[in-house]
């Protein structure tokens, strides 16, 4: 039977164990102040039991670990107990079982977020511009869990950054930040990539570690839909932003010059 989720202790980078379900990860099941999470068919990890059997025999920073279609992480939210679980060993010596726990989720995914996983855990089979038919709701998602499993393949990749390509992006699917880094994290990462979700963000990328470093180059393509779009929405929303869409703008280019990154426009 494939596991769904593993759940990983935060001290020793072990896995707990495995789950075919959580409920609650969306931190819907109050307790006081904090979060119930149900680990639904839950087992051990023999491995873990064996340590703890050296070590420790609790646990209290956890990850919940959502697993691809070969069982591997691709991306995790960080769980803390204010109470240690105490791992008896009736618990871990009886199979599978409902592990309840309660404590405190530093991320809550909304319920849109947890169905957009589905997509990245057949990553092999994930198309260019999944993403231009998504509500509102899915792109802000979307951007979301492609920056959490970002954080996931750091760690488990030792590729080199690239430098000296072109990126091309089409313009006329960006008309809000939101977008521009969805397309940008794709045209430099591939379908489901990532480089940035913010000004700040953006700067941390062109740092390293995130597939590419400067010198290199992005073709803009109809760069004036980002502006007029954006502008829309801005207005749209009484101006919710703290800033112009022209300010944006301006802002963003200076980062990327700053970081390396050539920016060429053009229309069609």
């Amino acid at each position: 039977m494939r596991q769904r989720f593993a759940v990983m202790d935060d001290e020793s980078g072990l896995t707990v164990g495995y789950c075919r379900d959580v409920v609650g990860l969306t931190g819907d099941i109050m307790v006081g102040t904090n979060e119930k999470v149900i680990f639904e068919q839950f087992e051990f990890n023999e491995e873990f039991i064996k340590n703890i059997a050296k070590t420790k025999q609790s646990v209290s920073n956890l990850y919940i670990a959502i697993l691809d279609d070969e069982e591997k992480v691709i991306g995790s939210y960080h769980y803390h107990l204010p109470e240690s679980y105490i791992i008896h060993k009736p618990n871990y010596s009886k199979g599978n079982f409902n592990l309840e726990l309660t404590g405190i989720l530093e991320t809550k995914p909304s319920p849109v977020e947890l169905r957009l996983w589905e997509l990245l855990k057949c990553a092999q089979s994930l198309e260019n511009n999944i993403w231009q038919g998504f509500s509102k709701e899915e792109r802000s998602g979307w951007l979301n869990v492609t920056r959490i499993h970002s954080a996931s393949n750091c760690f488990q990749s030792s590729r080199l950054d690239k430098r000296g390509d072109v990126y091309t992006l089409d313009g006329k699917h960006i008309f809000d930040f939101t977008t521009f880094f969805i397309a940008l994290g794709e045209a430099i990462n591939g379908p489901g990539g990532y480089f940035g979700f913010s000004l700040d963000s953006i700067s941390d990328c062109l740092c390293g570690g995130f597939g590419v470093v400067g010198p290199f180059t992005i073709h803009w393509q109809n760069a004036h839909y980002f502006l007029e779009r954006f502008e829309e929405e801005w207005d749209q929303e009484e101006r919710y932003y703290r800033f112009s869409p022209q300010q944006y703008f301006m802002d963003l280019l200076t980062i990327l010059v700053s970081g390396g990154v050539t920016v060429n426009f053009s229309s069609n």
